[in-house]
């Protein structure tokens, strides 16, 4: 039998399916649960389409060998080729459990579980939450993929759901007086909180004022609780608002409060669990890297035997001026008055310089076969308006042997970019301080060139757009990235708002228009801005609300600036699979998403479409085909 199984075998990876599978049901009618006949078989199936088929032989293969976590993996990616993606999470969180070490199943398991929602607590639910628990904890993972799964699972905590409707309104001394603290040390000690406090932003209103709640509830309780027991999660929250740059609203009292706490500890000897709560406390409601004593904090911090208030200093404190330290090596390729020419460019980049855009910790680092690694060798990209260096360190880990040339107009957020690349020990980016209207000075070609989000916020996109391409090789790519006018309709309501309301663009500005927001009716049309992501972060708000530049465009200007510009579109991205299927099942003709036509029908009948932007590939017309991209390209980035 076992000759039979690797003659099976051989003619599987010689692509001979029918007669491997004919090799599997011989050995099947003897041993029904042959595990190698089972698995081989399963393959050569789904090779051939029969996909039901293949989820039969893979299920069976699952229940006889129930902790092989290889056999979970290729059962979930069986699921979700059939689309039936719930069965791919949940199979896929088995495997993860089954495997917590292993990078390449969560990272799969996290694009899954990117922006999916869930409404009812239950086994399954608990069995997922475990898995993205341990996906969490894990540097290795970009965790942003988790953020609405991670929001919608705690606020199915029964413990969460109450503490939602006891902050949705009413005073404050009314809502803690109903809080018994005690009651709080379980639920607030959850590894499965305190991970995504320390990552993620919120994204949702309930969620935020639980969080606000909570950062006063134990301000003004300073006395009344174990410091010890509650340091993890005070920690964790100060990590939280150090992350969202201290967005949230703070009353007068709480000011008070903290103003009288600020420095009022003694950091010449060992600090005790109080003494790190009240620092951890400050650090919910300012920067501790701006306070006066942050030097002797750091060092504090660097002995402390406490891990929770240990790693709030390293990130808030040592990591930031790690990012500092790199300002003067930042090269620029354009003279100071170059810079300036542009007044919109200069406008944006003073933004930029203040508000360092947008604010992320994670990367996801793939498991990369030889092949694999080698297949951008020699390959130059170039990143636009790389921001603080998450596309440039995306790229730069799937193609490691590629060179990456990563410009931007804020050295702040260059510096936050190189420090990140050091801390993840990447060498293949080169980030350099550069306007896109000056990239003649670069003098380079590039195989690749990718402008996300930039374009829009130019004083003319389509010279910004020609600039670019005059840096683009002949059969090179193109990724562009803009705004929807259709997706972006009450973002330009809250706009014209902020104009009539005269809220500032500075943090108390950008405050008290959070909190206008929040305090209007849920029918109030301008109140739709708490749906965008960006809305929980100052700097995404900024940037969201208040830049000082920016254009909304629709999927017929794309695709006349295209034909202007002799491009051709590759394929459009739609990052909702529930929006995707269905537009994929209206106009199965089109499954590369090149139809700009049939895209803009169906975004006038789901506005929701491309709020995350319109994302798409390009190339010069006849030069790529989106059937055969470049050898050497990673053909998933067009999906």
């Amino acid at each position: 039998m076992a000759a039979e199984l690797n003659e099976a075998m051989r003619r599987f990876n010689q692509g001979q399916f029918e007669d491997a599978s004919n090799i599997c049901n011989r050995i099947l009618s003897d041993d029904p649960d042959n595990l190698g006949a089972l698995n081989i078989l399963g393959g050569c199936l789904a090779r051939t389409g029969k996909v039901a088929q293949a989820i039969k032989a893979a299920e069976r293969v699952c229940f006889l060998s129930p902790g092989n976590a290889a056999f979970y993996s290729n059962l979930s990616y069986l699921h979700s080729v059939a689309g039936n993606f719930p069965k791919a999470i949940l199979v896929m969180a088995h495997a993860i459990m089954n495997d917590t070490r292993n990078t390449a199943y969560q990272t799969q398991f996290a694009r899954l579980v990117d922006q999916l929602e869930f409404y009812k607590a239950t086994a399954e639910t608990a069995a997922i939450k475990e898995a993205i628990k341990i996906c969490m904890a894990n540097p290795a993972i970009d965790v942003a993929s988790f953020a609405t799964a991670w929001h919608s699972l705690l606020l199915l905590d029964p413990v969460f759901i109450r503490l939602a409707t006891l902050t949705q309104d009413g005073d404050f001394k009314e809502q803690a007086e109903k809080v018994d603290i005690d009651e709080l040390a379980g639920p607030l000690a959850d590894p499965f909180l305190l991970l995504g406090l320390k990552s993620l932003h919120a994204i949702d209103l309930r969620f935020e004022r639980i969080m606000t709640f909570f950062r006063r509830f134990f301000l003004s309780r300073l006395d009344d609780y174990d410091s010890a027991l509650f340091l993890p999660f005070i920690c964790a929250l100060a990590e939280h608002c150090n992350l969202n740059e201290y967005v949230y609203s703070c009353t007068q009292e709480e000011q008070t409060i903290i103003d009288a706490l600020d420095g009022k500890w003694d950091l010449s000897a060992k600090l005790d669990a109080s003494a790190m709560a009240r620092i951890a406390l400050v650090s919910c409601y300012k920067d501790l890297a701006q306070t006066e004593n942050a030097d002797l904090i750091e060092e504090a911090g660097g002995i402390s035997q406490t891990a929770a208030f240990m790693h709030l200093v390293e990130s808030t404190i040592s990591n930031p001026r790690k990012a500092r330290e790199y300002y003067e090596a930042i090269p620029a390729i354009s003279s100071s008055n170059d810079s300036v020419q542009n007044v919109v460019s200069s406008s944006v980049a003073k933004q930029y310089e203040e508000n360092p855009y947008p604010r992320w910790r994670h990367l996801d680092i793939p498991v990369l076969t030889e092949k694999q690694r080698s297949r951008g060798r020699g390959k130059k990209i170039l990143i636009a308006g790389c921001g603080t260096g998450y596309e440039p360190l995306n790229l730069a880990v799937l193609y490691p042997e590629a060179h990456i040339t990563a410009i931007d107009l804020s050295v702040p957020s260059l510096a936050y970019g190189k420090q990140k690349a050091v801390e993840f020990g990447i060498k293949n980016i080169e980030f350099m301080q550069a306007d896109i209207l000056q990239l003649e000075n670069l003098g380079q070609q590039f195989d690749l060139v990718s402008c996300v989000g930039v374009l829009h916020h130019m004083q003319d996109p389509v010279e910004g757009w020609r600039k670019l391409l005059t840096c683009l090789k002949p059969d090179g790519l193109m990724k562009i990235a803009l705004y929807s006018e259709i997706a972006r309709e009450s973002v330009v309501l809250c706009r014209n708002w902020i104009n009539e309301q005269g809220f500032a663009s500075t943090p108390e500005g950008i405050r008290d228009f959070r909190q206008a927001i929040m305090d209007l009716d849920d029918t109030n049309p301008l109140k739709d801005i708490v749906n965008w992501t960006d809305f929980f972060s100052m700097s995404m708000c900024r940037d969201l609300a208040f830049h000082v530049q920016e254009h909304n465009v629709t999927l017929p200007w794309i695709k006349s600036v295209l034909d202007d510009l002799g491009l051709s579109c590759l394929s459009m991205r739609i990052s909702n699979p529930l929006f995707r299927k269905e537009y994929l099942s209206m106009y199965p003709e089109d499954p590369a998403l090149t139809n700009l036509d049939n895209l803009h029908e169906y975004e006038k009948h789901n506005p929701r479409t491309f709020r995350d932007m319109y994302q798409f590939w390009c190339c010069r017309k006849g030069s790529v085909t989106v059937e055969r991209p470049p050898e050497w390209f990673y053909t998933t980035n067009l999906l």
